[in-house]
């Protein structure tokens, strides 16, 4: 039994649903592999949304305003869908699949927006009049393909960003003292890259648009990200993967519903009632702070 807990890692599986063998799966490697995720997807969300506003005014025609909030709209949207991806990898799918996933809608995202870039179709006719509204807007049809692209890149970027961290921490054991020292190493690494992601999107990849073209630009964010995906992907054997343990917002909003039902109850005279069986040791114990 002492011999299994040395070899194991508490907690964790390897790809087969066995326990896993921290000799074998774990470590830098596999934490290192998320990491390539995480720096395309930086590429992808910043390199787009940070020059969106001069494509949506120059050749889709639209007003500043108009412009201004379909990027804010796109910018809320990829932050407030990381809830949605929490909850999935938490409770259902675990982090690997939901990364899995939302790394291929948005490399589908991407791809979609290149060729919306790239086919006279799906952009209205030049113009090179003096006001934006002088010009053609695009279309309908135009308008939703490109809602489309931006809207499956938010999704993706939602699903991501709530998942890659915890994922790539997953690969260490807090209760080994050396990996623990690699955990903390891993976050200051899993920063840089974020900011080198950000760093690449707002000069290389906007300079690549606004120089050479935009379809090349987003061309490139869906090769990056496929690249990524395939890295990714061949890891799966020596990755430890945690079993889902629900979601906080579950629990956050068992809380609300039993606070509204249990709102008429009466307190008892002794707040000792108001435990079940849990040692006194890890109560909270019952103030009239929030009465």
């Amino acid at each position: 039994m002492d011999q299994m807990k040395n070899w194991s890692v508490a907690g964790a599986v390897d790809y087969k649903g066995f326990p896993a063998d921290r000799s074998t799966t774990g470590g830098w490697v596999p934490a290192v592999f998320s990491l390539g995720i995480e720096i395309c997807e930086r590429l992808s969300t910043m390199g787009i949304a940070v020059n969106l506003v001069t494509y949506l005014g120059g050749t889709m025609h639209l007003s500043s305003a108009t412009s201004a909030n379909i990027v804010t709209d796109f910018m809320g949207t990829s932050f407030m869908l990381c809830l949605l991806g929490g909850f999935l990898a938490d409770s259902f799918i675990g982090r690997y699949k939901t990364i899995a996933i939302f790394a291929t809608v948005q490399t589908l995202g991407t791809s979609l927006l290149a060729i919306s870039t790239k086919l006279p179709e799906l952009r209205p006719p030049p113009c090179h009049a003096a006001q934006v509204t002088q010009c053609q807007r695009a279309n309908g049809f135009q308008m939703g393909i490109l809602y489309l692209a931006l809207y499956l890149i938010a999704l993706g970027t939602g699903g991501l960003k709530s998942s890659v961290s915890g994922f790539g921490t997953d690969q260490f054991d807090e209760n080994d003292e050396k990996e623990r020292t690699q955990m903390a190493y891993f976050f200051s690494r899993f920063f840089f890259v974020i900011s080198t992601g950000t760093l690449m999107a707002v000069t290389v990849l906007v300079y690549i648009q606004d120089e050479v073209g935009r379809s090349w630009g987003y061309g490139i964010c869906s090769i990056s990200m496929f690249i990524a995906i395939v890295i990714f992907l061949s890891g799966t054997r020596k990755y430890r993967y945690k079993k889902c343990s629900g979601s906080p917002i579950v629990h956050i909003g068992q809380v609300v519903v039993a606070a509204v039902k249990k709102r008429k109850i009466e307190l008892p005279s002794n707040t000792d009632s108001l435990y079940e069986d849990f040692p006194e040791d890890v109560r909270i114990q019952h103030t009239n702070q929030f009465r």
